[in-house]
């Protein structure tokens, strides 16, 4: 009888380490919105999916090297309230777990010629680890819980949350820690891998990253971000940019300030070659280092610079074209893709002085 009770108390010793083990394993569950104003079960609270549908990529042999941009999300900003569901009263940090667990975007792509990734805090995180032996996960900066100290708050934070419980007199026995707000800004990006075989267009829907704490993803569920219909075009299709100058003309002190004092015409011209140039639109789109607002660039010289300004129209267009912004740039007949275009000069402040000036509008084109 008494090898028969020591085995039974073993046992239930043994059970009470595995529960207080898993119990310990995760912490933090971060909801979307703000701290909640009552009590509420978190155990039925819902987790949210944002799905971003990517769409048709147009893939051609000039944006195949390795490193080019071929799509990518707006930036997300979305803000959470992280709460301690496991009543650990630890402090945790918020991280971007990338992929699921069993990888399987990483897999997906792993032999392609593209790569699919995230963009936080200004830098980029390829998702092309299928090792399920570690987690890849971003630290985000941010506290998601933090350790109350007083008992009574404590105490409350598990309330909140619906977790808290009584021993025989009544009284609460479990503390959570604080529930923090944060907000996280991230935007996902599609880029050419350089070399591999090419992706088969794909209905699947991919897991991104899963927000998350210090000790793992939770069981319980959090936030996730997730890209679905991912179809690519391969377009055999070369395009050669040309560089050119517009001589602007003549213009006098005295002339206007505001009104735009002359429309000079001009085109480009870009060389097409391959076997599909003349199958899909073109779009394109205008950058400078010397903008002035968002449709206007000035020149670099003393005495110029936010003195002249030049806006770009559409041949015949009244509406300046907005930089660092996409246009219809229309369709190659196979061999020269042609657009035209003119620059309106104004004065943007009286000149002081007499001079020449100059100024660079850079241009891309692009599949649509």
């Amino acid at each position: 009888m008494q090898m028969t009770r020591s085995g039974f108390l073993q046992l239930c010793m043994f059970i009470l380490t595995i529960l207080i083990g898993t119990q310990n394993s995760w912490a933090t569950r971060c909801l979307e919105g703000s701290k909640s104003p009552t009590n509420f079960n978190i155990n039925s609270a819902t987790n949210i999916t944002h799905t971003t549908s990517v769409g048709n990529i147009k893939v051609t042999n000039s944006n195949q090297a390795a490193g080019t941009i071929l799509w990518q999300s707006p930036v997300y900003t979305t803000t959470f309230t992280c709460y301690d569901d496991y009543n650990t009263n630890n402090t945790e940090k918020a991280y971007l777990y990338l992929d699921d667990l069993g990888r399987n975007l990483a897999q997906a792509f792993k032999n392609t010629n593209l790569i699919v990734g995230i963009r936080y805090n200004g830098n980029e995180y390829p998702i092309d680890s299928t090792s399920t032996s570690s987690d890849t996960r971003i630290d985000t900066g941010l506290i998601a819980i933090n350790t109350q100290t007083n008992t009574s708050t404590a105490q409350a934070n598990c309330t909140l949350i619906g977790k808290q419980a009584y021993n025989f007199w009544g009284q609460a026995t479990r503390r959570c820690s604080d529930p923090r707000t944060i907000t996280i800004n991230y935007s996902l990006y599609i880029k050419s891998r350089g070399t591999g075989n090419n992706f088969n267009s794909s209905a699947q829907t991919y897991q991104v990253f899963q927000l998350d704490g210090d000790s793992g993803r939770n069981a319980n569920g959090n936030f996730q971000e997730k890209i679905s219909n991912v179809a690519v075009t391969y377009i055999d299709c070369v395009t050669s940019l040309n560089t050119q100058n517009v001589d602007l003309g003549s213009y006098y002190t005295y002339q206007d300030v505001g009104p735009i004092l002359r429309r000079t015409p001009f085109t480009i011209n870009v060389t097409t070659t391959g076997k599909n140039c003349a199958a899909y639109p073109f779009a394109g789109k205008f950058t400078s280092t010397q903008a002035y607002d968002t449709d206007t660039i000035t020149p670099s010289e003393t005495g110029m610079k936010n003195v002249v300004g030049i806006k770009v129209y559409e041949a015949g267009s009244t509406q300046p074209i907005a930089l660092d912004s996409t246009f219809d740039f229309g369709s190659s007949n196979g061999s020269t893709l042609t657009k035209n275009f003119e620059a309106g000069v104004f004065f943007l402040a009286k000149p002081s002085t007499a001079g020449q000036f100059s100024s660079t509008l850079n241009y891309e084109v692009y599949f649509k």
